[in-house]
C-alpha cells in the first residue's frame, strides 16, 4: 500500500485532496486531534467522498466507546492505546486492525497470538513524531521491525511532507528522526530499499514533483533524478542500470559511441559522466558517480544530481530504470 494523510483541524477540500493523490490506495486519518463531535462529523463527510480507497483511522478506546459504529464501516482501525491483547484479538477476527509498531513488545505480541488474533488481518503502523528530536532511532526502528516480522505482521511507517506541514509544531511528521527534514521522496525510497517496509504513508502534504516521483517508484520501479546539466551538453532522458553495481559508479547498459575527451577534471559523488574515447570500447557509457573518483581523463562531466537527491545513489539497484529530469 501507498498511503497519504488527511486531518480535520483545518478546512480541507476532501475531494480535491483525494483527486490529488489519485493512484494511492490508502488514506490515513486520526480522530485524536481535535477530538470533538465536529471532528467526527467531518470524518463522516470524508467517508462519503472517499468511497474507492482504503481508510485507516487512528483511535483510542474512548473514541470506540463513543462511536461503536466505526466497527461497521469497513475501515482499518488503528488502536492507539487503551486496548488489551484480548480486545484486539477479538476485533482482529471481525475487522482489519492496525497496532502501534513503535510501542509493542514481545509479551504483547505473544499475548495477541495466544488470544487467537488473526495476524493476517492486522498491520503494525509506526507512530509519527511532531516534536523535534523525538523520532525513533534507526537501531530501535530496526529492532521493532524484526520483532514484528517474527509474528508475520506487515509493517508501515510514515514519511514527512515538505509543504503545508501540520501544526502545532510544523516540523514534519516522521517516524524516524533522521528523516525529519529529508526530501520526502528520498525518505520513501530509503524506507522501502534500506528498511524494507511493507507499506509507506505520507504523513503530510508533498509537492507535485515529489509525489510524481513517489508514484513512479512504487508503481513502475523508476528512479527519478533531477539533474543540473552542463551547458550546451546533449541531455539524456533515462538509462537502465546494469545488474553488477560498483561501490563507485552506477553504469548503464551501454551502446558504444564516439565521444571526444574534455579537459580532465575532478569527478565527484553525484556527478553524471560519459566515458570518452580514451576509455576504448567503453566510450559512450553513462555513469552516475557514487564516490569521488579524483582527476579523470577518460570521463567527461555532463551534469550533476540536485544535492537534495544524492542520497538516492546509495539505494539504486541493478535493473532500475533511472529517469533524468532537468533542473
Amino acid at each position: 500500500m501507498l498511503g497519504f494523510s488527511l486531518y480535520f483541524e483545518n478546512d480541507t477540500d476532501f475531494e480535491e485532496q483525494i483527486e490529488k493523490f489519485k493512484g494511492f490506495d490508502l488514506l490515513f486519518t486520526s480522530l485524536h486531534y481535535p477530538a470533538s463531535d465536529e471532528t467526527y462529523d467531518k470524518f463522516l463527510t470524508l467517508l462519503d467522498v472517499a468511497k474507492d480507497i482504503n481508510i485507516c483511522v487512528d483511535i483510542n478506546n474512548q473514541t470506540l466507546k463513543d462511536h461503536p459504529d466505526l466497527l461497521d464501516m469497513d475501515l482499518i482501525i488503528r488502536l492507539d492505546f487503551g486496548f488489551s491483547p484480548k480486545e484486539i484479538s477479538d476485533l482482529s477476527n471481525k475487522n482489519q486492525i492496525a497496532i502501534n509498531a513503535s510501542t509493542v513488545n514481545y509479551k504483547f505480541l505473544e499475548d495477541l497470538a495466544k488470544a487467537g488474533a488473526n495476524m493476517a488481518n492486522m498491520i503494525a503502523i509506526h507512530n509519527y513524531y511532531p516534536l523535534v528530536f523525538s523520532g525513533l532511532s534507526q537501531e530501535y526502528f530496526l529492532r521493532q521491525n524484526e520483532l514484528i516480522k517474527s509474528f508475520d505482521i506487515r509493517i508501515a511507517s510514515f514519511v514527512p511532507g515538505n509543504i503545508n506541514l501540520r501544526g502545532p509544531v510544523f516540523e514534519g511528521l516522521p517516524t524516524l528522526e533522521e528523516d525529519r527534514h529529508m526530501n520526502p521522496y528520498l525518505s520513501l525510497v530509503k524506507q522501502k530499499r534500506k528498511y524494507k517496509m511493507d507499506e509507506i504513508i505520507l504523513a503530510e502534504d508533498v509537492d507535485e514533483y515529489s509525489q510524481n516521483c513517489i508514484v513512479k517508484f512504487i508503481n513502475d520501479r523508476v528512479i527519478s533524478l533531477p539533474i543540473i546539466w552542463k551547458k550546451n551538453n546533449e541531455q539524456i532522458s533515462k538509462i537502465k542500470v546494469r545488474n553488477d553495481i560498483s561501490d563507485y559508479i552506477i553504469r548503464n547498459e551501454r551502446k558504444k559511441k564516439d565521444v571526444s575527451p574534455d579537459q580532465p577534471r575532478q569527478i565527484k559523488r553525484g556527478d553524471l559522466v560519459i566515458m570518452n574515447n580514451l576509455s576504448g570500447r567503453y566510450a559512450g557509457e553513462i555513469e552516475i558517480v557514487r564516490k569521488d573518483l579524483g582527476l579523470c581523463e577518460d570521463r567527461n562531466f555532463i551534469g550533476r544530481i540536485d544535492k537534495s537527491y544524492i542520497g538516492i545513489l546509495d539505494l539504486i539497484k541493478g535493473g532500475d530504470i533511472i529517469e533524468f529530469d532537468r533542473r
